[in-house]
């Protein structure tokens, strides 16, 4: 435990209260809790970092980075101060000081509030300790990328590589998901793999290979991976880019099987005629929170939204995706003749027929409405709106 008292103590009379003094104390901060990470250690940190910006900085350095707001009105925080440093604030002691002349910049998404006015010691530290274990144990989960496929939309554009290994302003399509995986404390990362096998070769990753990639489709692909499914799973597309925040999402929720979900879609599809709406795989729900019906050409004006091609699935949500599919494997073996939902055979279904047919069986499938960006890259028009988003800073998200 880290107590930035305690550290302030320990490093002497050389850090204030202001803005920069802080700062500075907090950079030292974050060096003493990569040290302790590096020695395989824990760290719990209680300081006041008031400040965006040096919270991503603190996001950016540390692995495993878990952001706790503890949400406490100011007249409480002034009652509980037993070191008087809020007296001393009200008649300019301390200048810069927060909450007195200073404002705390909050988070949109920290990964845990705290409310400390209502709770007890004893419940703050069970709320704690609780999600601090289950942050850690959704950070040892793998992703998962489907990349088998050919990708004959984009035409001559993939005759010599892969759909994912295409470039949007200077960096391709998987690099920008590998980065966000790892920013997001996800180094189990492993894409199966089909067309243009050769062009995978990167000590990030590990491959599968589908060898008959031209024949079957998303769904078995993905399951030449099913290895990697066990600790819970992130699956993904390769062929579209996201907002690092989008994956946080992901991992933030609760439920056993969860979609992230785009509810501002219909824009996308102007003047993508070679990518119709009736190729979108659009989600209905009745409560906002649990999909009832997903796939494609389906009445998209009374769609709640596009699926984007991401997924979670906790280490039950994996058992129950991979019990489904060895129940239609042995099933489909002897009548694979017949269609699987929006699919001509289930050798050729899609995730979403997978997670309809998980849906029909009374499980429950969740959404995450997305806060960041995302494109899809599946024709050529789509390169240059994508180059036209990514390419542009202010389009980050912070």
């Amino acid at each position: 435990l880290l107590d930035g008292e305690t550290i302030r103590e320990e490093l002497g009379d050389t850090f204030g209260y202001g803005t920069n003094e802080r700062n500075a104390m907090l950079e030292k901060t974050i060096q003493m809790v990569r040290e302790c990470n590096d020695n395989g250690n824990i760290a719990i940190v209680s300081t006041i970092s008031h400040k965006r910006a040096i919270r991503q900085r603190a996001r950016d350095a540390i692995t495993n980075f878990m952001e706790v707001f503890l949400d406490c009105p100011l007249e409480v925080c002034i009652e509980r101060d037993y070191k008087g440093h809020y007296k001393k604030a009200i008649i300019g002691e301390h200048e810069g000081f927060i909450g007195i002349t200073e404002s705390y910049e909050t988070s949109d998404s920290p990964e845990l509030v705290i409310n400390t006015k209502s709770l007890t010691i004893v419940e703050c530290q069970k709320l704690l300790l609780d999600e601090v274990v289950r942050f850690l144990d959704r950070k040892s989960i793998n992703a998962i990328i489907v990349a088998a496929g050919m990708g004959n939309r984009m035409n001559h554009l993939t005759q010599e590589k892969p759909k994912c290994m295409l470039e949007i302003s200077g960096r391709t399509i998987l690099d920008r998901l590998i980065d966000n995986l790892l920013n997001c404390g996800i180094k189990g990362i492993n894409i199966v793999v089909g067309y243009k096998k050769e062009c995978f070769n990167d000590d990030r990753y590990q491959c599968y290979v589908n060898p008959d990639y031209e024949n079957n489709n998303i769904l078995h692909s993905l399951f030449y991976a099913e290895e990697a499914m066990d600790s819970g799973f992130l699956f993904s597309y390769s062929d579209i880019i996201y907002d690092e925040i989008i994956i946080r999402q992901m991992l933030e929720s609760n439920s056993d099987i969860t979609i992230a979900v785009d509810c501002n879609w219909l824009e996308y599809y102007e003047d993508r005629v070679d990518h119709p709406i009736s190729e979108a795989e659009l989600v209905f729900t009745e409560n906002r929170k649990t999909v009832t019906l997903i796939r494609k050409d389906a009445d998209f004006k009374n769609a709640f939204g596009e699926f984007l091609g991401v997924a979670y699935f906790s280490r039950k949500g994996a058992e129950i995706l991979k019990d489904v599919f060895n129940d239609l494997s042995q099933y489909y073996y002897e009548n694979s003749h017949q269609t699987f939902h929006t699919a001509e055979s289930f050798k050729k279904a899609y995730l979403t027929d997978m997670l309809q047919e998980i849906i029909n069986r009374g499980y429950s499938v969740d959404i995450v409405q997305i806060k960041g960006n995302w494109t899809e890259i599946d024709i050529p028009r789509d390169l240059t709106v994508s180059e036209q988003l990514w390419g542009k800073e202010e389009y980050r998200t912070p």
